[in-house]
């Protein structure tokens, strides 16, 4: 499957391209051949820190990517960092699937990984918004609660910095109706991705990483000596070659592509609220996210925009239908909020890649040749600080076991692939009937 003909390569409706602090910077085609220690192919988040620690560890790295830096989902998604997996997985769900030991590095790098996402954007000076002011998982109905409450007792025994709340103390510090409750932890938070993703370029830059836009790979050739990866009549020799294309994998790396689920997610912006709804709708500047299927998050940006977004429904006119569900949703979290202030600035899509176990894992494609995929709404925290110590493995500064996910070591498609792949654009009014009969 292709994705280039189904979204617009370029930033403009994203809203963060309108908001960013950091400048724009545009990076050359490939155009001659190059050898380094390290290829990382794509762009985002995992392969921009892959390329960084690797740099910074001594390393020779060429980055390329088929678009520009961040126009994925590293650049289109709603800015939130999360220290927690996917809906109310917890670590004795992770060390059911991954086993004891790395079940255990994982849940330490997803309750660490916030802070490690904020200081290292403190310490690389990156403008990016940053507002560190927590996260919060309410829930939204009594089915719900247990759930909810399952995943908050687990991360407090496992001694992460977690508080439950009331469904009062929940409405005033989201300002939203209908929770019945939620946990918290407050190292969560928001940022400007776009604006994250071109800092990280730049600070990769001045690491010494080469930087090539616009050049996608169309093969990787085994050689008797060292990988190349091939575009049109170049090559690019390298000792490893990383592959971190995300949900953005086209048909030329069919082993990453079939490893996880293309999903196809809007984003929507609100004007700036009025100086009165920001009184109480997200007074701390908390952001959240609940179990709903149909989409269940908020946050604000710095200038008092709600962020919000869920699953793309491809059949007819998407936007259409998204804008609507957005704003339904705001006026049911949020009764205050009036037509004018549902009034929407921005609308985009894209896709994030969801593995089978909503969990990250890394393929081996050949002796050299490595892939890391899967983040499944979680990449803002984990697709950074996997790709980080991806970029220390590449660079000899760490073995591959000291990545912890599941290592697949031949090719391992989703069964049906082309059929959930699909099924995944045209699943949203089933999201929304299962919210409605109080199944999420």
């Amino acid at each position: 499957m292709s994705i280039a003909g189904l979204i617009d390569p370029s930033m403009q409706s994203v809203i963060w391209s309108k908001t960013l602090a950091e400048p724009i910077i545009r990076f050359p085609t490939l155009e001659e051949d190059q050898i380094a220690d390290v290829l990382v192919i794509g762009g985002g988040f995992c392969g921009l820190n892959a390329a960084i620690h690797a740099a910074r560890h001594g390393a020779s790295v060429v980055l390329v990517d088929a678009r520009t830096v961040g126009a994925g989902a590293s650049g289109r998604n709603g800015g939130n960092s999360i220290p927690h997996f996917p809906g109310t997985m917890t670590p004795s769900d992770v060390a059911s699937i991954l086993g004891a030991k790395k079940a255990q590095a994982l849940c330490e790098l997803v309750v660490a990984g916030s802070d490690m996402v904020f200081r290292q954007a403190a310490e690389f000076q990156i403008n990016c918004s940053s507002a560190q002011n927590g996260w919060m998982q309410p829930a939204h109905s009594q089915h719900s609660l247990p759930k909810v409450r399952r995943a908050y007792e687990e991360w407090k025994a496992f001694g992460a910095p977690v508080e439950w709340h009331s469904a009062a103390d929940t409405h005033d510090l989201l300002g939203a109706v209908g929770y019945v409750g939620g946990w918290s932890n407050p190292t969560g938070g928001s940022v400007n991705p776009y604006g994250l993703a071109l800092g990280l370029a730049r600070v990769a830059v001045k690491a010494g990483v080469r930087i090539f836009e616009n050049t996608p790979m169309q093969r990787i050739e085994q050689t008797t000596t060292l990988p190349v990866a091939v575009c049109g009549e170049l090559r690019v020799k390298a000792s490893i070659i990383l592959i971190a294309t995300g949900g953005y994998t086209e048909d030329v790396f069919k082993e990453v592509q079939r490893s996880a689920i293309p999903v196809n997610l809007y984003q929507v912006a609100t004007k700036p609220l009025r100086k009165e709804l920001r009184a109480s709708i997200l007074k701390t500047q908390m952001c959240f996210s609940d179990r709903r299927k149909s989409g269940g998050f908020g946050r604000l940006d710095a200038e008092g925009r709600l962020i919000t977004g869920g699953a793309v429904f491809a059949l007819g006119n998407s936007r259409r239908y998204g804008e609507s569900h957005a704003r339904t949703r705001l006026k049911l979290l949020y009764p205050q909020l009036s037509e004018q202030d549902v009034a929407l600035e921005a609308y985009w899509e894209g896709f994030c890649a969801m593995s089978e176990s909503h969990l990250p894992h890394v393929l081996r494609l050949g002796a050299n040749v490595f892939s890391l995929v899967g983040f499944s709404t979680r990449g803002l925290n984990l697709a950074q600080n996997l790709g980080r110590l991806l970029g220390e493995f590449a660079a000899g500064k760490a073995a591959l076991e000291d990545v912890p996910v599941a290592l697949v070591e031949r090719r391992r498609d989703i069964a049906y692939w082309p059929i959930k792949s699909c099924a995944a654009r045209y699943i949203f009014p089933w999201f929304q009937a299962q919210d409605r009969l109080g199944l999420s």
